[in-house]
């Protein structure tokens, strides 16, 4: 129903660029590797960019900074350049939107990303932490399909933390939507791994996510990992302190101890 609400209130879904879906069209090959990956981004310089910022950034702590495509693309892996490839062709469709609340959301959503990571190597679900990074890469990206809709409510996202959240809350609640399910949406269009768009669509909703099968609820649980590290003990993380607990290990002491390694990182 909710999926069905927000494609009645006439939001149009992006359309990936064409760098994006050249190096989608490499990664579905298996035989491709990561010169095959980096030809296609070749004539992409936003993309590009984007790769050697995310690789060099403390938290994949590079023994050396890479300074190639192929460089980044052999240390961050598949997964991880295609998180950051979506993320930047997305971002590249919000010309004309508010660039204070881009700016805030696009920053929140590589933060998140980079802490649900970080969450999933202390978890018994290590192998899942590419997977985390790139769904929490892309859990809002439907706030800006919701934006382009309706950008008056832009202020509602010139914040950052729990004061974001809250925003994009805000933001459901008077366009009579909800982010999740179009970040859902794009995730789908743009044929992102199942268990990842599965994960985004719960990512607000503990009793949904309980309801999936283990893959993409334990990545669900690794989203709201992730922004309880971003944003401290929000209205949000109450909802999911005790499952994320039980399933993965992760208890407030620990979550405290990554909050303060990765502040220290950052």
């Amino acid at each position: 129903m909710l999926i069905e609400a927000v494609l009645a209130s006439g939001v149009v879904l992006p359309a990936p660029g064409p760098g994006f879906l050249r190096l989608q069209a490499a990664a579905a090959d298996e035989n491709a590797g990561p010169r095959e990956l980096a030809a296609a981004i070749s004539q992409d310089p936003a993309i590009t960019g984007a790769l050697l910022r995310v690789a060099n950034s403390p938290v994949f702590r590079p023994r050396s900074a890479p300074r190639s495509a192929l460089e980044a693309i052999n240390m961050l892996g598949r997964t991880r350049t295609m998180a950051t490839a979506a993320s930047t062709a997305l971002r590249s469709q919000c010309s004309g939107l508010d660039a204070a609340a881009v700016e805030a959301l696009w920053s929140a959503s590589a933060r998140a990303a980079e802490l649900s990571y970080a969450a999933s190597r202390h978890t018994p679900c290590k192998a899942l932490a590419d997977a985390a990074y790139l769904a929490a890469l892309m859990q809002d990206a439907g706030i800006a399909v919701i934006l382009k809709r309706n950008p008056e409510h832009s202020a509602l996202l010139h914040a950052c933390g729990a004061a974001l959240e809250a925003g994009t809350r805000a933001l459901d609640a008077l366009v009579g939507t909800e982010h999740a399910a179009a970040s859902f949406l794009v995730a789908r269009n743009w044929k992102l791994p199942a268990d990842v768009c599965e994960a985004i669509r719960a990512h607000h909703d503990p009793k949904g996510a309980m309801r999936l099968a283990e893959t993409p609820r334990r990545l669900a649980m690794l989203l709201a990992a992730g922004r309880r590290l971003r944003d401290g003990v929000s209205p949000d993380w109450i909802d999911w302190a005790e499952l994320v607990e039980a399933e993965l290990a992760l208890d407030e002491s620990t979550l405290e101890g990554l909050a303060t390694e990765a502040a220290a990182a950052h």
